[in-house]
């Protein structure tokens, strides 16, 4: 059957845990070196031998040193600064994902509100079946893929093999050939975004409990359906 989604969903952003400033640290500890750096230095200056002084370029190399490295932290400190109002741009443009459906790439997708939508790219025509999982690995239905070299999209509309309706969450698509055997294919995943978060390698996307980087949304659409799983 063909599923048109009529979903929709609470948006929230997650806000980004506040992190220390390694330049802000590295300041603070330069400024107790510089400090005790100056109370040693008056102190021999103190106790110098008059008719032997010290070698006063010994000092001017450690200041010039104390210089550089505080104009190093300076510009760490700024790039930190571009850094903050960079990542604060790329939270307010990612904001504009929230309630859109979005394709990104991966083999996962949410089941939401009884849907699921998932695309694969078949580069050598042949029989196959689509296996869904759960995200333990358990397939939860099946149906017979499309045959044809190309991308396709697949809905699934929650029927698993028993025929009960699985519960809204995170599920899996695989490819099997007609020998049985698992295939490599390209994978995408479809799914409304409930949030925007911090992720390791920047800001991701929460789709109902996916979370997929900024960086791996290939479309933005309102959803499309092609076919949905069957017993």
């Amino acid at each position: 059957m063909i599923v048109s989604p009529t979903t929709t969903s609470t948006a929230s952003a997650a806000t980004p845990p506040a992190t220390t400033s390694q330049a802000a640290d590295a300041a603070k500890s330069l400024s107790g070196t510089y400090d005790s750096f100056l109370k040693l230095l008056t102190t021999q200056l103190q106790h110098q031998d008059p008719l032997s002084p010290m070698d006063s370029s010994q000092f001017v190399s450690q200041l010039v040193q104390f210089s550089e490295v505080e104009q190093a932290i300076a510009t760490n400190s700024n790039l930190e600064n571009l850094i903050k109002i960079d990542t604060s741009n790329q939270t307010t443009a990612a904001l504009g994902y929230i309630g859109s459906t979005v394709e990104a790439s991966g083999n996962s997708a949410p089941l939401q509100n009884g849907q699921a939508q998932f695309s694969y790219t078949i580069t050598t025509p042949g029989a196959n079946e689509i296996v869904i999982t759960d995200q333990n690995g358990s397939p939860v239905a099946t149906a017979n893929g499309d045959a044809t070299a190309g991308k396709h999209t697949f809905t699934w509309d929650g029927t698993k093999i028993d025929g009960s309706k699985a519960t809204d969450g995170v599920y899996n698509i695989q490819l099997v050939g007609a020998d049985g055997t698992p295939m490599t294919v390209d994978t995408t995943g479809f799914g409304k975004v409930t949030g925007v978060e911090s992720v390791s390698n920047g800001l991701g996307l929460d789709l109902g409990g996916v979370q997929v980087p900024v960086g791996n949304v290939q479309s933005v659409q309102a959803g499309a359906t092609s076919q949905s799983a069957s017993n």
